[in-house]
């Protein structure tokens, strides 16, 4: 019966698939089963790690991957800001940020976490986003993946089955069709299963405000996350956000997370002015058109001329209509007084590029390396640099040292396999698209790209023995994710 629902879920471990409606933590004083328990003797870490790596290559396959540096770098940085003080027991959290309007997180077993673009148009504040952050943690340190499994036994494979197709169709087709397949599924389930749900979420929002206060946030971030989230319900009749379709929102869970929220201390919390100035980016990539866009921040801009954020939104908008000249004004601007400031840094550097200054943007993103030091913004945008001065040998060195340092980072290898295409390295070129292709779980074309690089090897056994071990490695991954 367990090996039928991992082949099930594995058929279901679609893009944006989201298994944090399974149930979520608890309190930092309840202790996780130990290995002889049933939960973990059926879900062990290691096939957690299994079944987190085999969504995203999953993912990866099905989504168009989120070329958006900063923002990837900002959630990036606040999950490991995060980290030190949640109960998380992975070494290596992957984080995929889904390019979505919706407001939306998910946990996947194995230490993924998914963070849509639309949290940030709806948090008012970087406390806010950090409690749906905070709050995903938790879904993963207590493991309730495995916890899950355990009481669905008593539920039976369809069932289950149901419940966890009804959260892919809320995350992909959105709220309509995702709450009438959840409500078949919940009509099938047993009463128990519903509530161990609706108790670990609970003690999920424990842990989470835990996790902000510990990290010196401010624990009222979750009751306002809430209130907006009810506020969209209210106003949206019967669509309620896709958050909620796989996170029921009772009035007692939010009563129950104000009151704790009123048991720490008063005081005031600092505010990061960077989150805004991410929001602001959210805003105009999502607009409707760059028109529109534009409209807007020209409007904020001259209501609030002494606004960063509205000076840097204006921008992005001036950028995304070729306005390169004003574009690149208002991020001197910015730059004068912030010149520390990544997010103008990067503004800076690309609207160089823009206008046709690429020398200009090269020597800035060089002054801005420290030796020894990776960024991951600087170093894909001096990548893009590079690229537009047709200096690809140059563009595909600086990929391949930053390949060491994100090695399943998809994105990276793309571009890498793209350069070394450009400078004409076509055995270079074969191995790096061979490690995208692994990366995205199309294992017969990586293999296949490995053995297009042993023809350019000629008669270098040694080489060609590598390889080989190379293909046999990727097979063994093929094999494992299909006995899942």
């Amino acid at each position: 019966m367990i090996q039928a629902f991992r082949n099930i879920l594995i058929s279901l471990l679609i893009s944006s698939i989201s298994l944090a409606n399974v149930g979520i933590a608890q309190t930092s004083q309840i202790q996780l089963p130990s290995l002889g328990e049933t939960s973990s003797s059926i879900i062990s870490l290691d096939l957690e790690l299994q079944i987190g790596e085999s969504w995203l290559r999953s993912f990866y396959r099905q989504t168009p991957l989120n070329r958006d540096y900063l923002l990837q770098d900002y959630i990036e940085k606040l999950v490991q800001k995060l980290k030190p003080y949640s109960q998380i027991n992975y070494s290596d959290l992957r984080i995929v940020v889904v390019d979505n309007p919706t407001m939306n997180a998910f946990a996947v077993p194995g230490g993924v976490m998914g963070i849509h673009s639309g949290l940030l148009l709806h948090a008012e504040t970087e406390d806010e986003l950090a409690s749906v952050i905070a709050h995903e943690m938790a879904h993963l340190s207590q493991r309730h993946f495995a916890r899950s499994v355990a009481t669905q036994q008593a539920m039976g494979v369809a069932s289950l089955a149901g419940l966890l197709a009804a959260v892919v169709l809320a995350a992909t087709a959105g709220g309509d069709a995702g709450l009438a397949m959840m409500s078949i599924a919940q009509g099938a389930a047993i009463e128990s299963q519903l509530r161990y749900s609706r108790l670990n979420e609970t003690e999920a929002d424990r842990i989470g405000q835990s996790t902000l206060a510990l990290s010196g946030r401010d624990p009222k971030g979750a009751v306002r996350m809430f209130e907006k989230m009810l506020a969209a319900t209210r106003y949206a009749g019967d669509l309620a956000p896709e958050y909620l379709l796989t996170h029921p929102l009772p009035q007692s869970r939010v009563i129950d997370t104000e009151t704790r929220a009123n048991q720490y201390p008063t005081r005031i919390y600092y505010e990061n002015p960077n989150y805004l100035l991410m929001a602001a980016r959210v805003k105009v990539a999502d607009s409707e058109t760059s028109e529109i866009a534009l409209r807007n921040f020209e409007n904020a801009y001259r209501l609030t001329p002494d606004s960063n954020v509205a000076k840097y939104g204006y921008a992005l908008a001036l950028q995304n209509t070729r306005h390169y000249p004003e574009a690149l004004s208002f991020a001197t601007e910015l730059l004068q007084d912030n010149q520390t400031n990544l997010i103008f840094q990067s503004l800076y550097a690309e609207l160089l590029l823009d206008s046709d200054q690429a020398a200009l943007a090269l020597e800035y993103l060089l002054s801005l390396l420290t030796p020894g030091t990776q960024n991951h913004v600087i170093t894909m945008q001096l990548a893009d640099t590079y690229k537009a001065q047709n200096q690809f040998e140059r563009t595909a060195e600086i990929l391949q040292a930053h390949s060491q340092e994100r090695p399943k980072d998809p994105i990276v290898w793309y571009e890498l396999a793209e350069a070394y295409g450009l400078a004409g390295d076509i055995y270079e070129l074969h191995l790096a698209r061979s490690k995208y292709f692994e990366l995205v779980g199309s294992f017969q074309q990586a293999i296949e790209h490995i053995r297009l690089a042993k023809r350019q090897l000629g008669d270098n056994e040694i080489e060609q023995a590598v390889l080989d071990q190379r293909i046999r490695q990727i097979a063994r991954t093929q094999s494992q994710e299909m006995d899942l």
